[in-house]
């Protein structure tokens, strides 16, 4: 069995022409890596770098948080550093999906739910291939007890129904949620999913610095590249940012054992360039 601990993010986009970017993602965790790991995270921010019981690691802290106000600039950045390689050095995966709202019609709530449906479809591939079953464990939703109970029964008709693409037969149970200050692995998967957004956003500036590190817990493809499959990018059209993104030289489509040469003139990205300020 292996445990998906998952969280969402949002970013405004940069590059020329997008949009908002919406993503969920997360970390993979086996059974044995649980403790330890947590072990592992606690002991990096208390004894290294001070930080009081309790406080919730974010990539965004909230303003007047303990973070906020006295972990700044290349501090912070180390404790995230140190963070993210003990996730790796426990044998952590990842994956992420993307959604680029100036390209698509779908806009919020709408796209989100889309997201949610790309990444059980990934997760379920990847339990397939480790041939296991997974439970999700996601950040409590904002809001009213009755959105909360809304967000669990559409996620419900997933598990039991499976997608267009994946069947149900591999997560085991409806996604369990539980407030993120209480669970060092939803602090971890903020980071992961917050990184690589901020990086697919090209806000870059401080994700630069440790996306390295989450891109090693990237999941990868039979061909061995990661695009498409730890981490994926909606609209389809999006595959230059693979490039831009990762780092990768082309896209390639394990169904069907074909792929394209990157960066592609013609589709959009083909340039790394920036919104005029």
């Amino acid at each position: 069995m292996e445990l998906f601990f998952a969280d969402d993010s949002t970013h405004n986009g940069v590059r020329d022409g997008m949009g908002k970017i919406i993503s969920f993602g997360g970390v993979f965790v086996s059974p044995l890596a649980l403790m330890p790991l947590e072990q592992k995270i606690t002991d990096i921010c208390q004894k290294n770098y001070g930080v009081p019981d309790g406080e919730e690691i974010k990539w965004s802290p909230k303003k007047k948080s303990w973070i906020y106000e006295n972990l700044h600039g290349e501090k912070r950045t180390e404790c995230y550093r140190e963070i993210l390689q003990s996730a790796l050095d426990h044998g952590v995966k990842a994956i992420v999906i993307c959604w680029d709202e100036g390209r698509t019609t779908l806009k919020g709530e709408r796209a989100f739910n889309k997201a949610l449906d790309f990444a059980f479809e990934r997760i379920s591939l990847h339990l397939e291939k480790q041939d296991t079953i997974g439970l999700m464990i996601a950040d409590r939703p904002g809001g009213s007890h009755k959105q909360d109970e809304a967000f669990l029964a559409e996620f419900l008709e997933r598990v039991n129904g499976g997608t267009v693409h994946v069947g149900p037969d591999r997560i085991a149970l409806n996604i369990l949620t539980t407030p993120s200050h209480l669970v060092k692995h939803l602090q971890l998967a903020d980071l992961v999913t917050s990184i690589t957004a901020a990086m697919v956003a090209g806000q870059d500036r401080y994700a630069g610095e440790l996306f390295p590190l989450v891109k090693y817990m990237l999941i990868s493809n039979h061909f061995g590249y990661i695009g498409g499959s730890g981490l994926k990018l909606f609209p389809d059209e999006l595959w230059n940012l693979y490039h831009w993104v990762l780092g990768e030289d082309a896209y390639v489509k394990v169904s069907s054992a074909a792929g394209i040469i990157l960066p592609k003139t013609g589709l959009p990205y083909a340039e790394n360039s920036r919104k005029a300020k």
